[in-house]
């Protein structure tokens, strides 16, 4: 076979139509699997506790009426909220150490982390 033959306009046809139909049926199948659900306001980043089966989800909340933030932790089945915890910073960066299962939370506005340990 001449490498010619596999640049021919039928060919290329038959590939972009294929590979339209295999993209299209894996963004319906995820799309049909997605949940999303509203949690507080000014969400940034999550934490997965897989130790706990926990989604922890940093939270600003609002730049002008809160002076604070809220993290949340969430089932990651049905995204209900099993916990949420009040603190005087508002966090933005999350991540879990998951050997001592402490959460960590960069609070860029006032140049601070902010450590919990979570609760099983």
């Amino acid at each position: 076979m001449h490498l010619r033959h596999l640049f021919s306009p039928r060919l290329r046809g038959s590939l972009l139509l294929g590979s339209l139909l295999v993209a299209s049926s894996f963004s319906t199948l995820a799309a049909e699997d997605m949940l999303r659900k509203a949690v507080g306001k000014g969400a940034y980043e999550m934490a997965w506790s897989q130790q706990e089966n926990a989604l922890w989800l940093a939270t600003s909340q609002s730049r002008k009426l809160d002076k604070g933030g809220v993290v949340y932790r969430l089932d990651p089945v049905t995204l209900e909220i099993t916990q949420a915890i009040h603190n005087d910073l508002k966090p933005f960066g999350a991540t879990i150490n998951a050997a001592t299962q402490t959460l960590w939370f960069g609070n860029t506005i006032n140049s601070a982390t902010m450590a919990l340990t979570t609760v099983l």
